[in-house]
């Protein structure tokens, strides 16, 4: 049976330009948020916000890549016509050492009905790290350039998992009706 869980590959070059844009980034970046405040229990991380409509180029240039992804992803489960754009914000997130969204939970929750699909990019390979689908009985390594877009509904509830001694980089957002 299919999981609508499908994976692509972004450049190694974009995904070092992510995490530069993060390192660099003072005025979107904040603490991980979970329900409105900060809760390192449920998810520990340094987030930086990017936009859809930013003119960075490496931005960009991510965007041109997953919409590549998102194509891919429409036309092999045979749904060319869902007409889907990036939300508006997205993330960069930081995990440290030890850090992570370490509990179960899904895309599309009261706040967030019109999420139709997530998109996630490992910007940074790490051992013993990765992400979890818990009813697909699924484990993804996080392979730097890895990308992975699947179904934002509780069936495809998941969670990272956390690499006690490495950190983690990754992109990852929604996509939404257009």
């Amino acid at each position: 049976m299919e999981n609508f869980i499908h994976s692509f590959q972004v450049s190694p070059e974009v995904c070092d330009g992510l995490i530069e844009y993060h390192k660099t980034n003072t005025e979107y970046k904040s603490k991980g948020i979970v329900g409105n405040r900060v809760r390192n229990y449920v998810k520990e991380s340094t987030d930086v916000t990017f936009f859809k409509n930013s003119t960075d180029p490496i931005i960009q240039q991510y965007l041109s890549e997953l919409h590549k992804a998102f194509i891919e992803y429409t036309t092999h489960f045979k749904i060319q016509t869902l007409a889907l754009e990036p939300e508006l914000g997205n993330n960069i997130q930081y995990y440290p050492p030890g850090g992570g969204y370490k509990q179960y939970h899904w895309e599309r929750t009261n706040n967030s009905y019109n999420r139709q699909l997530v998109y996630m990019t490992y910007l940074n390979s790490v051992d013993n790290g990765g992400t979890e689908w818990l009813y697909q009985e699924l484990k993804i390594d996080a392979v730097k350039g890895l990308t992975i877009i699947w179904p934002a509904d509780f069936a495809w509830t998941h969670k990272g998992i956390v690499s006690p001694d490495q950190e983690k980089w990754i992109a990852t957002g929604w996509f939404k009706y257009a």
